[in-house]
């Protein structure tokens, strides 16, 4: 009954904001504004949205060689499977999938695959919270996001403690003020144990440095992607690549409020009013928002699901697999 509530929860919140972003476009307008998009770009979007996934790749596959090695190609084609079950199916199913996948090809234990998955995850926030104010304070951003401030350097706080903790997490284990307690619960001890095996690429300055430097190489693809569509709308006096990454960051808080699969509503809105903001006309603030959008789902979708048909998977199977809390366990 959650799970329903909170899938249909989704629905409507995406809804709700595909219809403020729709409700004052004049659609002949829109038509006019696509026919003259400079389909080359496309191109380099392509090539772009590669390199992104295969940043995206090489970090997960930093974190999980401590546990056993890993082939990058493998992880490039679980991270594009992943990424494409999430824009199809609700609650962020990919993800879950991305790992019982992983588990199962790399011979990794579940629990150390998804600790993974969550390291990149609070990664994420760090990363591109740090690129966002960095670009904000080079490219003299002002408004939006950064008027709550004093509540983006908490979350950033947390969220940074919260890594440290999970870095550090085999070394509370064998801590003497803990050791006793997980003397006396073996099976919490190698609960841990496996967690604490997903973030062992920290453990290596190296490897650390490189996990950083591909998460900070993926949102500046994602940035970069932004720059080629705004070329191709005609806003290159508009849209530098700080600006960019001001909506990549949008875009990524767009898509942490809970909607629709895809997130249809979420992105069209939000980075339509952060366009308009600039002096973009709200029409063709759309119609770069959802031509971006669009085209991003298209490719990681299609490409997605070629490689889960290619292990044997089908959409069905997935669904029915991990849309059940005792299935999926």
């Amino acid at each position: 009954m959650k799970a329903k509530i909170s899938i249909i929860a989704g629905f409507l919140i995406g809804a709700v904001l595909l219809y403020f972003a729709f409700r004052s476009i004049d659609f002949r307008n829109l038509l006019a504004i696509y026919s003259k998009v400079r389909a080359v770009f496309i191109v380099p979007f392509v090539l772009t949205t590669l390199a992104e996934l295969l940043f995206r790749a090489a970090r997960w596959r930093l974190l999980l060689n401590p546990s056993k090695p890993v082939r990058l190609a493998d992880a490039f084609k679980l991270q594009a499977a992943g990424l494409a079950l999430n824009n199809l199916l609700p609650m962020r199913l990919g993800e879950l999938a991305r790992a019982t996948f992983g588990a199962g090809l790399f011979g990794i234990p579940l629990l150390t695959v998804l600790a993974t998955i969550l390291v990149e995850r609070a990664l994420d926030v760090l990363v591109l919270f740090a690129l966002f104010a960095a670009a904000a304070w080079l490219g003299g951003i002002t408004g939006g996001f950064l008027n709550y401030h004093s509540v983006m350097w908490t979350l950033f706080g947390g969220v940074t403690a919260a890594m440290a903790a999970l870095i550090f997490s085999d070394e509370l284990i064998a801590h003497h003020w803990f050791s006793g307690f997980f003397a006396r619960f073996p099976r919490l001890r190698l609960l841990f144990e496996r967690v604490a095996m997903g973030v062992k690429g920290f453990h290596s300055f190296r490897s650390g440095a490189l996990i950083f430097l591909y998460a900070a190489g993926q949102w500046l693809m994602d940035a970069l992607n932004y720059y080629w569509i705004g070329l191709a709308f005609g806003l290159g006096g508009v849209l530098d690549m700080y600006r960019c990454m001001a909506l990549v960051f949008t875009g990524a808080v767009a898509a942490s409020v809970p909607g629709m699969p895809g997130y249809f509503g979420n992105f069209e809105f939000t980075l339509t009013r952060v366009l308009v903001t600039w002096g973009v006309p709200g029409n063709v603030g759309f119609a770069y928002a959802s031509y971006a959008h669009v085209l991003s789902y298209m490719m990681i979708t299609l490409l997605g699901l070629a490689f889960v048909y290619q292990m044997g998977h089908s959409l069905g199977k997935v669904w029915k697999q991990f849309s059940s809390p005792k299935d999926a366990a």
